[in-house]
C-alpha cells in the first residue's frame, strides 16, 4: 500500500515529526511504501479560488508551486494521514493551505483510507482539527477511518506513545474489497448493487446521492438524464462491458447491452453490475424510475471508532 503523510509541523523535530517518524516506521515494517511531505519547508500557496482546475484545465491547479510534487503522490496514494500540531484548536495554517489546494484533483484516484496525528500541549483541544478530518475527508471523499492518535503534554514523545503508533503503523493492511461502497440501484421491487470505482466521475457521484433519475430502455441501455458532475475526461474509455454504469456529459446510463458493437463509443464507467444484476435491468419496463443510493462499508460519524486509538 502507498501511503502518504503531510507533515503540516514547522519543528523539523518537534512532536509532531517523532509521531509521525513512528508511525512510518511501523507502515515501512509491514511492507508499506510511505512518502512524507514536511508541508511547512515547501512552498504552498493558498486557493486563488480561480477555477482553472474545474472549468478550464480539469485536475490542473494554476499555480506552479510546490503542490505540483504532491499532486502525483497523491493520485498513486490508497491511503492519506494529516499530521499536526494543534494551533488555536485547528490544523496549522501551513498544512490547511496544503489541504485546500487538494481542491484542484477534487477526488484523488486511489485513496481508500485516512488517519489524523495530533500533538498539543493541553488536552482537549482537537475538536477543530477532528472536523476538518471527518467532514473533509471521511465523508467528502468516502475513505477509511484508520484512526485519530493524539499526544498532549507530557505524553509527547513519550515512549509509550512512540510505541502505539508504531504498532498502528505497522497493523495496516492492505486495500481490498471491504473497503468498496456501493450504488444501490432500485427500480420498483427490483434492487440491484453495483461496486463503484475510484474515478473522479464516481467519487463525485458518491457525494450526490440519493437521488431519482427516469429513463427510457433504448435496446442497449437505459439512458436518464442527470445534471452533469464533475469527470475526468481522461478516465473515460474505449466502449462498454455488459452491466457498465456510466455517468456523465448530463446522462446516467445502464448499459446492459451492445458490448460487441460499444467500440465507437467513449464512455465514463463508474460501476459494474454483475451478470445477474444486470439480466434483471433488463428484465425492467421500456420506460423506468430508478433511485439511487450509496451503501458504504463503514460509518463516519462523531461516534465512529476513530476516537477509539488516541494517546
Amino acid at each position: 500500500m502507498k501511503i502518504v503523510i503531510l507533515n503540516g509541523s514547522p519543528r523539523p523535530h518537534g512532536n509532531t515529526a517523532a509521531m509521525v517518524a513512528a508511525y512510518r516506521e511501523g507502515a515501512e515494517s509491514a511492507g508499506h511504501d510511505v512518502t512524507v511531505f514536511d508541508v511547512c519547508r515547501m512552498r504552498i500557496a493558498g486557493c486563488l479560488a480561480c477555477e482553472h482546475c474545474h472549468a478550464k484545465t480539469p485536475r490542473s491547479c494554476v499555480q506552479r508551486d510546490d503542490m505540483q510534487r504532491i499532486y502525483p503522490a497523491l493520485d498513486e496514494a490508497d491511503m492519506l494521514v494529516l499530521a499536526s500540531p494543534v494551533y488555536y484548536h485547528g490544523l496549522s495554517g501551513q498544512l490547511k493551505c496544503a489541504i485546500d489546494r487538494i481542491y484542484a484533483p477534487s477526488y484523488p484516484r486511489r485513496l481508500t483510507k485516512a488517519a489524523l496525528i495530533l500533538s498539543s500541549g493541553s488536552d482537549c483541544v482537537y475538536d477543530g482539527a477532528i472536523y476538518t478530518y471527518r467532514h473533509s475527508f471521511l465523508g467528502w471523499l468516502h475513505l477509511e477511518d484508520m484512526g485519530i492518535f493524539t499526544a498532549a503534554g507530557t505524553d509527547n514523545k513519550s515512549p509509550q506513545l512512540l510505541e502505539r503508533l508504531r504498532m498502528a503503523g505497522a497493523a495496516l493492511a492492505d486495500p481490498n474489497e471491504r473497503n468498496v461502497a456501493n450504488l444501490v440501484i432500485r427500480a420498483g421491487e427490483v434492487e440491484v448493487r453495483a461496486p463503484l470505482n475510484n474515478t473522479q466521475a464516481a467519487r463525485d457521484l458518491k457525494n450526490r446521492l440519493p437521488l431519482t433519475v427516469t429513463g427510457t430502455d433504448s435496446g442497449i441501455d437505459y439512458c436518464c438524464e442527470l445534471k452533469e458532475g464533475t469527470f475526468d475526461e481522461k478516465e473515460k474509455q474505449q466502449g462498454w462491458s455488459d452491466g457498465d454504469v456510466s455517468v456523465a456529459d448530463g446522462w446516467f446510463a445502464i448499459l446492459h447491452s451492445g458490448q460487441a458493437e460499444s467500440q465507437r463509443h467513449r464512455v465514463m464507467v463508474v460501476a459494474h453490475l454483475n451478470k445477474e444484476s444486470n439480466e434483471r435491468m433488463r428484465a425492467l419496463p421500456k420506460n423506468v424510475t430508478f433511485e439511487l443510493s450509496l451503501e458504504e462499508p463503514y460509518v463516519c460519524n462523531p461516534t465512529s471508532k476513530s476516537e477509539g486509538v488516541q494517546s
